[in-house]
């Protein structure tokens, strides 16, 4: 049974995207995916044997013709999402929060499988990783805007699995520090300012992000590990199991710390005020009691004198990214696939980015059967940015 409320709001984007599809057959055939998308979850539809499908229909492949063969560009309906979404939420006060996703997979012969870890399962499993993009606007709309599909190494020097999964030639390796980063450009370039960035991402290698928002003058935060933390030259970690200072181990130069519910943020400024420019810190969230889980570590870019209250809700943004996704791949269908190509992949993910944008609308006309029910990033992201100037 579809929603009428989902569908009224979906008509509005479909609108200004159908005219990227050439034909009758895959403007038709890409509402019925749009409209089904939403239920692929709960209904368990899979293999395009219901979802996008229309009563009349003589062939059975059209699913599999709209995601692979069919003449459509998927990268204007991203442009076109893009432009929707500023058009909705504005172009400032926001936040632009990137996180990877990992699709489960049997088998190797999809696109990007490989044994990788898994932010849902916080273990190496057979998966794609997926990089994705999301604004979240001054008035607590989210909106997916970007993804992007992390090619392992293994594949990129294989010839024989890039020409069954028609990965394009010019499709070369990149880290997912450099893939964050072409993500956020192409977001300003289509003059998104938002007043934080945060990004959630297991890579090693995150220079290339930090130097863009670095150059863009923005604040942000990005996850990162105890390692990166000691390289960085803030020393071996300062507090006992409990997540207080352990009264051993002095305290470094411009740490500070704050008092959560069942948390304490630690932060140690590396670098002296500087009012022309925002300062780097490290930041550490640990439990309170013997039972709490692991740690948490940052690297932070901030105005200077930027009270560690106001980076509390960027933090939870983060902590919160494994249970947003889960719920956004359960509402839009987003790993209801079963595509095996390169491209197959990108439009499947570019019309569950519609189909999230449409629940997102009907969700902000006070549709209240629509409303998340989990943990929504929306209001902590309010609650840092919603209020402020883009930097």
């Amino acid at each position: 049974m579809h929603d009428p409320a989902y569908e009224r709001s979906l008509k509005v984007v479909y609108d200004r995207i159908a005219h990227n599809f050439s034909r009758a057959e895959p403007r038709k055939r890409a509402w019925n995916y749009l409209v089904d998308l939403p239920r692929a979850h709960t209904a368990g539809l899979r293999r395009g044997e219901t979802v996008g499908h229309y009563s009349g229909e003589i062939r059975a492949d059209g699913v599999q013709r709209l995601l692979t063969s069919a003449r459509w560009d998927e990268f204007s309906v991203r442009e076109e999402l893009r432009a929707i979404a500023i058009q909705a939420g504005g172009r400032t006060g926001g936040t632009l929060f990137l996180t990877e996703i990992a699709f489960p997979k049997k088998g190797r012969n999809a696109v990007a499988v490989e044994r990788q870890y898994s932010h849902d399962t916080q273990r190496v499993e057979n998966c794609q990783i997926g990089l994705l993009l999301f604004y979240l606007t001054a008035d607590r709309q989210a909106f997916l805007i970007d993804s992007e599909l992390y090619l392992p190494p293994a594949w990129v020097s294989d010839p024989q699995r890039r020409e069954q999964a028609q990965i394009p030639p010019e499709v070369v390796y990149r880290s997912k520090s450099a893939i964050a980063a072409e993500m956020i450009r192409r977001a300003w370039e289509s003059s998104i300012r938002p007043v934080w960035v945060a990004c959630n991402l297991v890579c090693t290698e995150k220079t290339i992000l930090h130097r863009l928002l670095r150059r863009y003058g923005v604040q942000h935060l990005v996850a990162g590990s105890a390692g990166e933390m000691q390289a960085g030259g803030v020393g071996r970690a300062i507090t006992d199991e409990s997540g207080q200072p352990n009264g051993t181990t002095p305290m470094p130069p411009g740490h500070e710390m704050l008092q959560l519910r069942n948390t304490v943020l630690h932060r140690f400024s590396t670098r002296s005020s500087d009012p022309s420019r925002i300062e780097m810190s490290y930041l550490m969230l640990s439990g309170t009691s013997r039972n709490a889980r692991a740690r948490s570590y940052y690297t932070a870019y901030l105005r200077p004198h930027a009270g560690l209250a106001e980076v509390v809700p960027i933090v939870q943004l983060i902590e919160g990214a494994a249970a947003h996704c889960r719920a956004v791949k359960q509402k839009t269908g987003l790993g209801h696939y079963e595509v095996r190509s390169w491209r197959g992949w990108y439009r499947h993910v570019t019309l569950a980015s519609a189909a999230q944008m449409a629940l997102e609308l009907a969700r902000h006309d006070n549709s209240a059967d629509l409303r998340p029910q989990y943990v929504d990033l929306r209001d902590v992201a309010y609650a840092a940015g919603g209020k402020g100037q883009a930097v």
